[in-house]
């Protein structure tokens, strides 16, 4: 146990399993006084794992130590397969895309040596086919998190979830479909059974306490988590890759003096008086936040007052702007990191987001990564809960997770590693101005006098910035020559910072876990991230996101309501989904799994996929699959005569089927017939949801 105080408060930080601090054991009087899921967090992940849960029939609460929420943007870009995610709850796909920015003013990346001056580059990020909904169903989006928070309330609020800054009750049980501000997590005590949580909150001035007992408890609690820390779960992986500060401001003027001249998302600036990253959040509004480098202790935080930061955005613009106002001011760590562990306390506490993992924002893999955790979680919590699963599914759930954030770290570090060509091209190795700093702290630069380390670092850095003055970087200097022409180099081969990666945003695949993979199966099928951007190649593989097509109930073809294969599956409900040819073999394998199903009490539709052109047939389905009526016939809906079926989509043949679990990824699949259809779903629902062979 841990003890040390906090802000002139005591905090007992307790990590425990399968025993008891001071003899404690986790106990209760009833069922009805212990949440199912206590959730740690209300940032994103956090929002969105209690309505995937709320939504699957799992009382949850949420606990948050923020007394309001936070209004800095933060996380802007939501990949494809967050949007899916999110089209499927009640619309808020649709909200994201209608609310944010028109695309125009956000698909480049913009690399310049003042916003009003020369520009060295531009890269387009978006391509015809991420917008003809061929491989998803949905676009990628560039939606503040502040704002994407809002939406999420909102929809928790059509839950009927409150939101309490205070409260009366002192002690006892938290009610479900709350959010409660201002309670921190100042304690942990888990069990073999379940966890209680010690909430500290402030009311009337004093500092009280609450316990709160729940089955699972989730940390969604950011990067710096709160019950990731008390658990003594480490990270690993690079730490401090770069110190900087993040400028929040607001200005119209030069929002629509963007619009008109060079709207883009991020603009990277260089010149001889200062060096920035300015992150477009929004140009209607005016909104945006500036990156600057920070290299403590020689810079103090205190160094970037308003004041210092207006001046310093006017040298970036290139002029001075009448309407500019700084909102906040914040300094933050880059880190490419992955904690050891998800789970604890007989998986009781589990990890999720920036709690378990924090990369570069290099991507923006860091929420959407998070987002993913909760769709991925979310149905096998739902699974133990409701009793269809035992609570050794959620091995699976870390053994999933963690290989996806370890790739999407490594990603990340390449990402991050593209973007430093740039400035190394025109002559700013930025790890030489790291190198002086580590110097300067860590030998014996440390011993000289404060304010000489200071001058030191900014001597470096002006002759650093002396690189990009007009004198040197320009076509008649060779070397400024030479130094464009690697820039153009650089931005033509697809080797500068990169926004989308479709092949790793829509195509990963869980190896291991709570599916079954083909004998022929490699198990290290991901490519080495390398930084550039990939197309995604649909694939039908055990693990992988299922393939996207257009399809439409058979039973009325003439209809115009067309939806995706991913609607195949509930968001309801834990439901698996077989998807099989209407074909005799298919029919029969169909039945057998069905029969498996109702005997493991796990919920099972069947999905008869038509071809393209086929008269309805449902009546042929009905009494093919007598005694059982958990089927749907759904039509192939083809963009043109030469488009692909769905069986060429997923590299099959009429002759297979799959089995799709809750969160729309590949549990199974057969290319064949199965002799003995009876054994062999008995094996594959055992091994997917944990549930004994009957």
């Amino acid at each position: 146990m841990g003890i040390w105080g906090i802000s002139g408060r005591r905090r007992n930080w307790i990590g425990l399993c399968n025993q008891s601090f001071n003899g404690r054991t986790f106990s209760v009087k009833s069922e009805d006084s212990v949440l199912p899921v206590l959730i740690i967090g209300a940032g994103p992940v956090g929002l969105v794992l209690s309505i995937l849960l709320t939504k699957l029939g799992v009382k949850c609460a949420i606990l948050e130590k923020n007394k309001i929420f936070s209004t800095h943007p933060q996380a802007h870009f939501i990949n494809n397969r967050s949007m899916e995610v999110f089209r499927k709850l009640d619309g808020l796909g649709d909200e994201i895309l209608t609310s944010q920015p028109p695309v125009e003013f956000w698909r480049k990346f913009i690399y310049c040596t003042s916003l009003t001056g020369p520009i060295l580059g531009a890269v387009d990020h978006m391509q015809p086919q991420d917008f003809d909904q061929i491989a998803s169903p949905v676009s990628v989006a560039h939606f503040s998190q502040y704002k994407l928070s809002r939406l999420l309330l909102k929809h928790l609020e059509n839950l009927d979830f409150r939101t309490m800054n205070s409260e009366k009750r002192e002690h006892g049980s938290i009610g479900e479909r709350e959010i409660f501000m201002g309670h921190e997590c100042i304690a942990i005590n888990g069990s073999e059974h379940g966890v209680t949580v010690t909430a500290s909150f402030l009311t009337e001035g004093k500092y009280i306490t609450r316990d709160i007992q729940c089955h699972f408890l989730v940390g969604t609690d950011g990067a710096g988590s709160s019950v990731r820390k008390s658990l003594g779960i480490n990270m690993r992986g690079e730490k401090d890759l770069q110190k900087l500060v993040s400028v929040h401001f607001l200005s119209q003027e030069l929002g629509q003096y963007l619009i008109k001249e060079r709207p883009g998302m991020l603009f990277f600036i260089f010149n001889k008086d200062a060096i920035g990253v300015l992150v477009a959040h929004d140009l209607k509004q005016g909104e945006f936040v500036l990156q600057v480098p920070f290299y403590p202790p020689q810079q103090k935080l205190e160094d970037f007052s308003y004041e210092m930061c207006k001046r310093l955005i006017f040298k970036l613009v290139g002029l001075e702007l009448a309407d500019v106002n700084v909102m906040d001011i914040k300094p933050w760590v880059m880190h490419a990191e992955v904690a050891e562990k998800f789970l604890s306390c007989n998986n009781r506490i589990i990890l999720a987001g920036d709690a378990a993992h924090r990369f570069p924002p290099a991507g923006g893999f860091g929420m959407n990564t998070g987002i993913q955790d909760a769709h991925n979680l979310a149905w096998k919590l739902a699974s133990v809960i409701k009793g269809v699963s035992p609570i050794s599914i959620l091995n699976s759930y870390e053994l999933e997770r963690s290989q996806i954030a370890q790739f999407n770290t490594e990603l990340s570090v390449e990402n991050f590693k593209a973007a430093m060509r740039v400035p190394a091209a025109l002559g700013l190795d930025p790890t030489v101005a790291n190198a002086v700093h580590r110097a300067l702290n860590d030998t014996v630069g440390s011993i000289l006098p404060s304010s000489l380390q200071r001058t030191i670092l900014d001597g470096i850095f002006s002759i650093g910035r002396a690189q990009l003055s007009d004198f040197v970087l320009n076509e008649n200097n060779p070397l400024g020559s030479a130094r464009l022409a690697k820039l153009r180099q650089i931005f033509e081969e697809g080797q500068s910072l990169q926004l989308q990666f479709p092949a790793e945003d829509l195509g990963f695949r869980y190896q291991k876990g709570a599916l079954l993979s083909e004998d022929d199966s490699v198990l290290n099928a991901h490519e080495a991230p390398t930084g550039r951007r990939r197309d995604y190649i649909p694939c039908s593989e055990p693990g992988s996101r299922l393939p996207h097509m257009n399809v439409k109930l058979l039973s009325n073809p003439s209809s115009k309501e067309i939806f995706s294969t991913l609607d195949l599956v509930s968001v309801d409900r834990v439901e698996f989904v077989l998807i099989i040819a209407p074909l005799n073999e298919s029919y029969c394998l169909a039945r057998a799994a069905l029969e498996v199903a109702n005997n493991f009490k796990v919920p099972l539709k069947v999905c008869v996929m038509w071809p393209n052109g086929s008269i309805n047939g449902t009546g042929r389905s009905e009494a093919a699959l007598t005694p059982w009526n958990f089927f749907e016939d759904v039509l192939e809906v083809k963009s043109s005569s030469d488009s692909p079926s769905w069986w060429d989509i997923c590299q099959m043949t009429d002759r297979g089927a799959i089995l799709v679990r809750p969160d729309e990824h590949v549990a199974w699949r057969t290319k064949s017939i199965i002799a003995d259809p009876i054994m062999k779903m008995k094996n594959i629902f055992h091994i997917v949801t944990g549930v004994d062979c009957i």
